[in-house]
């Protein structure tokens, strides 16, 4: 079976089909709300439910706003992820060495920084080329989403 947005994304290149402005504006939603429920909730478990709220929204089931939807999803769990494993490493650490061990996450400060930014900065980026049409991916996960055959949302 082949992968369904990939088959999706080759076909509209090759017609040069345009997507509406209502599945660019639900493509580009599904990013942003990742983000903010992100930002609002500390990224943990929230988040990947955000970008399913789309598809509540969006009644067209266009694979263009599946592919956005699913890619802004995988995304906001591989995130929460990564912060709870951090916050059980912070803990054990912590408790482990009676607080002294946390001056060691000390010069990763730039670091937890930098991606806090990034969680905000690249699906704001990635919004912004949904809508302007575009199937923009992000590095190494979109073109994972793009060839899975079982997608995480469906019709």
């Amino acid at each position: 079976m082949a992968a369904p947005f990939r088959t999706a994304m080759e076909a509209a290149q090759a017609a040069q089909t345009v997507q509406s402005s209502e599945d660019r504006t639900h493509a580009a939603l599904a990013h942003i709300l990742g983000a903010i429920v992100g930002l609002m909730t500390a990224g943990v478990l929230f988040p990947v439910a955000a970008p399913t709220l789309v598809l509540v929204i969006n009644s067209s089931r266009n694979p263009f706003v599946l592919f956005h939807v699913n890619q802004a999803a995988w995304f906001q769990a591989l995130l929460s992820a990564i912060q709870v494993v951090s916050a059980i490493v912070f803990f054990v650490l912590y408790f482990v060495t009676c607080g002294v061990g946390v001056i060691l996450l000390v010069p990763l400060v730039p670091v937890f920084l930098v991606g806090w930014m990034l969680s905000v900065l690249f699906p704001a980026y990635l919004a912004y080329q949904a809508y302007n049409g575009q199937w923009a991916m992000y590095p190494y996960l979109g073109k994972w989403v793009l060839d899975q055959e079982s997608p995480l949302v469906v019709d």
